[in-house]
This record gives C-alpha cells, structure tokens and sequence, in this order.
C-alpha cells in the first residue's frame, strides 16, 4: 500500500470513529425519556394519624384502634378497630376483648364502648363485625361467616329456591391479598362516584369505577359482589358475654 492509499484507509478510518463517538455522545446527553405517571395510591387520611391505642391479641394478630369519638361527657367511646382483613372469624372474639380493655384503661371514665372492626378505615363495605360493651356487658355481633357458614352458603349456589328461581351469589372464601386489594380498590371507588353523583344506579357507579380504576367491568363486578357478600357487618350471628373491668 503506497502512502497515499494509506492516508485515505486511515482518514476514512478517523472518520468513522470520530462519528461513531459523536453518536455515543449524543445518546449520553440525551434527556431520558419522561415515563407516564403512575395511577396514585388509595390512602387513607385517617391512617396517616397516629392510632388512638394499638395492642397484640397474639403473636401474628396485632390491632390498632382509629377514628375515635366521645359523647356523654367522656363515658361513651366510639371508634373503628382495625385487624387483618384475612383474620378469621374465631379470632374476632379475642381482638375487641383487647380493645375493650385497652380503651378502657386509657378512657377510666368510659361507661359504655362500641366498636366496629374493619381491615381498612376507609373501606365502606369491610365491617368484620360489630362490639359494644355496656358496664360490663359485651354484644359481639359477627360480620364475616365461620367455615361451616361459607360451605353452607356455597352449597346452595346453582340450587332451585321455592319460587323456582336459582340461587346466584359469590362462592365465599377467606380473601387473600390479591382479592382483597382488588375488592377494596374498587368498592372505594364505588363510594367515591357515589358521593359526586347519589343518582347512579348500582351499575353505572360500577361502570365508573371500573373506568377509574382500570379493572375490567367483569372482574370489578365480581369482586364487588365478594366483598358484600363476605364483610356483611352483622349478618353471621352473634354472642353475649360478661367482661367485668375496673
């Protein structure tokens, strides 16, 4: 190769990488791409609060107890008590005897104390159950079905009712975190289109819901029907019982 060949391979070579940095540069000075804002998080404005009493009715079931207010010069307490929303429907017992207590102890002046037990503050169709203790007397009414409720209940689905018609309601199961974050997203969803507009009917606050959410209609309804269905406030019976405190 005589020297003027070799000038022109290497010029050309130059060139090249001289380009090729050029373009290596300019994707290293190239702003990133702005990624689209993430769907906000349902939060609870009361949960940022500090709880008004927290306890352990046991090692992997712990409570807290919100949203509390008073009537009757101090001697009636009210609140929300809040456990697992997977918490099953024997351990129900256990945590508003514990909350019963720890009120008490820190309102002495408490008379009466009633408490609804939810797994979220905000949730407008999660109430677990229902307790009130009157100067010693404690009415615990359930929300949540026992086991044998749940396959009683699921028994009859696709069954013939008297008038002919067939039985058609969510099979009840204990949640898990998929189907209860799923449920709970779309219920408070419901709540909030129905506080802008009282008028909708059932299915279009659904419909809106779903859009607002982006869970398909289908898996909206479904999930809406379960958690009626499982957190019902009172209907799974009820119990009365003696809980004598200083």
């Amino acid at each position: 190769m005589n020297g003027r060949n070799y000038k022109l391979v290497t010029g050309i070579i130059s060139l090249f990488i001289a380009l090729f940095l050029a373009w290596r540069i300019g994707l290293w000075l190239e702003p990133d791409p702005k990624q689209g804002n993430p769907a906000p998080a349902v939060s609870s404005p009361a949960a940022k609060e500090p709880p008004f009493v927290t306890g352990e009715v046991k090692k992997d079931l712990t409570f807290e107890v919100r949203s509390v207010r008073f009537s009757d010069k101090g001697k009636t307490v009210e609140g929300i008590g809040i456990v697992r929303f997977d918490s099953d429907r024997s351990e129900l017992k256990g945590a508003a005897v514990a909350m019963v207590k720890k009120l008490k102890e820190k309102v002495p002046a408490a008379e009466r104390i009633t408490l609804t037990l939810k797994p979220a503050v905000d949730c407008p169709v999660c109430t677990m159950a229902e307790a009130s203790w009157d100067r010693g007397k404690v009415v615990l009414r359930y929300g949540i079905p026992t086991m044998d409720q749940m396959e009683a209940a699921n028994a009859l689905i696709g069954t013939k009712k008297e008038t002919d018609e067939t039985v058609d309601r969510p099979r009840l199961h204990r949640p898990d975190r998929e189907s209860f974050g799923t449920g709970l997203a779309i219920t408070m969803a419901i709540e909030a289109v129905r506080k802008k507009d009282p008028a909708l009917s059932d299915e279009q606050a659904l419909e809106q819901a779903s859009a607002a959410t982006g869970i398909n209609y289908v898996v909206a309804r479904r999930h809406r029907d379960f958690m009626a269905a499982y957190y019902t406030g009172t209907s799974y019976g009820d119990e009365t019982f003696n809980l004598p405190l200083p």
